[in-house]
């Protein structure tokens, strides 16, 4: 219906697999990198991860196309819940007969075919998709397939792309000697901000626009927030909103078009991620007290800014002990009476809920929580990490990361909500199982005890960085610290030195951590931000213009 009204020979966001509009992102490009570095070292078992929608299957096609005519390939997709079944699939692949069903034929017929291949140079590759779907018993089928070998060569190189519960079923005790034997591992991340730019102009190109600035950049940036950088999930909202802008006759896309995309769509098909516009409750109205001292002004949620290099760095970080208040219980301002009304296992369960959902779970906690159990709550039901931590109100916004806050009423109680957004204007949204509070952050602040709960997700699966430790996270971590200013060109030798752990420091002001000069979880959640990795985010765009 909108192609002729934008200039569109074609719909740029169908879901059809289109080889034209085929986009691969830095990850994409180091995921192919690492896939087809494995393959030529002959490694056994390689492993990509990604979320549903990150585009797995248009990574299994391009390195597919890229091998091409130089090796055998069977391609397993959506793999059969049997042994057997497994067995016979991987065998047609490959052109061989399967009419004899026993497990032990199936394979006598395989480890011949796979000797003659050996014996005329070819390679042999097996790729499961959807590897998350296969049961222990096939996952150990198929580690006895990486058994078919000669002295010097594996006869059957194995890769496995799935979800991220394959890396839960290979943490099982019971498979450890796959995981083992998996020597190349890639975790295939979402698109980051200027990759959505790119992604989008890129497929309005294809579909015809000569000049592909029809999307402004609050739409890109509330596009990057609410697919969280899935491109499945940006075809679908770009879509609804080009369809919606035609029905309203606006040439432009802007903020407010992709708000009302994402609450066309339901919720399952966002991965639970809500549009907090529209939901608000007009709370804030006489929630502020008055004759608030000057002192306190001076500590408010401060407006959002990227971390400054180190020549600008200026912020230092208060002790992180202390309560960023500094008022006793009984000079606190009264909590809505939804938060005050429930006991604090109830509300910490219905925070840890919403915060959830804000990273795309939608499953119900329910009950009541020890907040204490957060991270055994948090795992049954997602791979995130939970930081449990103290932190400042320029904390906070240095992050900008959605987090759980420990609240404390007049009479000295606990209570927990998900402080979900913030707005510059002054408005703090907070999340509860099923409602949506606003509160002014000023107001906020004022019963915030210091205490935080963080869940995040370690994308490069980095251990703690300290000084004197050598080798490729130290490497990542200097050309991380390049790419945002905090070391010089050609200071990535590989060693945590000084200059290094300086650096870290400056980055650490910057961002209103505590200054250690060493990357723990904090440290690695504040560079992953401002690195533009695709978490959600505190500070929506908003921007119409």
């Amino acid at each position: 219906m909108y192609t002729g009204f934008y200039g569109l020979r074609e719909k740029p966001f169908s879901l059809a697999p289109d080889p034209r509009y085929l986009f691969l992102s830095a990850s994409h490009r180091e995921a192919l990198a690492h896939l087809l570095y494995g393959i030529e070292e002959g490694e056994g078992f390689i492993e990509v991860i990604g979320q549903v929608g990150t585009g797995k299957t248009t990574l299994c096609r391009t390195l597919l196309d890229r091998i091409g005519s130089d090796a055998e390939i069977a391609y397993i997709f959506n793999p059969s819940p049997s042994e057997v079944e497994l067995l016979a699939a991987i065998n047609r692949e490959f052109g061989l007969p399967t009419a004899v069903r026993t497990r032990t034929d199936l394979l006598d017929s395989l480890n011949q075919f796979l000797v003659e291949k050996n014996a005329s140079g070819r390679r042999v590759l097996l790729v499961i998709d959807e590897a998350q779907n296969l049961d222990p018993a096939v996952l150990e089928q198929v580690r006895l397939l990486s058994n078919l070998e000669t002295d010097r060569a594996k006869l059957l190189q194995i890769v496995l792309i799935g979800q991220p519960e394959l890396e839960e079923n290979l943490s099982r005790s019971d498979l450890r000697q796959l995981r083992q034997r998996i020597t190349v591992r890639w975790s295939l991340r979402p698109l980051s901000r200027p990759e959505v730019k790119e992604y989008v102009e890129h497929r309005l190109r294809v579909a015809g626009l000569a000049d592909p600035q029809l999307f402004k950049s609050g739409a890109l940036r509330a596009l990057t927030r609410a697919s969280r950088g899935i491109p499945r999930l940006i075809n679908a909202l770009a879509d609804r909103a080009l369809l919606a802008g035609y029905t309203e006759g606006r040439r432009e896309i802007d903020a407010r078009l992709i708000r009302r995309a994402a609450r066309e769509l339901p919720a399952t098909e966002l991965g639970g991620w809500r549009a907090t516009t529209g939901l608000r409750r007009g709370l804030a109205a006489g929630l502020v007290a008055a004759g608030l001292a000057a002192g306190f002004l001076a500590t408010a949620f401060l407006p959002r800014s990227r971390p400054a290099p180190a020549a600008a760095a200026v912020v230092t970080p208060a002790p992180a002990a202390v309560t960023p208040s500094g008022l006793s219980p009984v000079s606190a301002a009264p909590l809505p009476s939804r938060i005050d009304s429930i006991s604090p296992n109830a509300s910490a369960a219905d925070a840890l809920e919403a915060l959830l959902g804000a990273w795309g779970y939608k499953q119900p906690v329910g009950g009541e929580l020890d907040p204490n159990l957060f991270p055994d709550a948090v795992r049954s039901v997602s791979p995130l990490l939970v930081l449990a931590t103290r932190g400042t109100p320029e904390m906070l916004t240095a992050l900008d990361l959605p987090a759980i806050l420990e609240l404390e009423t007049k009479t000295g109680e606990r209570r927990y909500v998900a402080l979900i957004s913030l707005e510059d204007g002054g408005l703090a949204h907070l999340g509860m199982a099923t409602d949506e509070l606003e509160l002014d952050r000023e107001q906020l602040q004022r019963v915030w005890t210091g205490r935080l709960f963080y869940l995040w997700t370690n994308f490069e699966s980095l251990p703690a960085l300290t000084s004197e430790m050598k080798g490729p996270a130290v490497r990542w971590l200097q050309a991380r610290l390049t790419e945002l200013g905090y070391l010089k060109s050609g200071d990535a030798t590989g060693d945590y030195d000084e200059l290094t752990a300086n650096a870290v420091k400056e980055f650490q002001r910057a961002t209103s951590l505590q200054v250690t000069g060493e990357v723990g979880p904090e440290t690695l959640i504040a560079l992953y931000q401002a690195l533009d990795y695709t978490t959600p985010r505190l500070y929506a765009a908003e921007d119409e213009s």
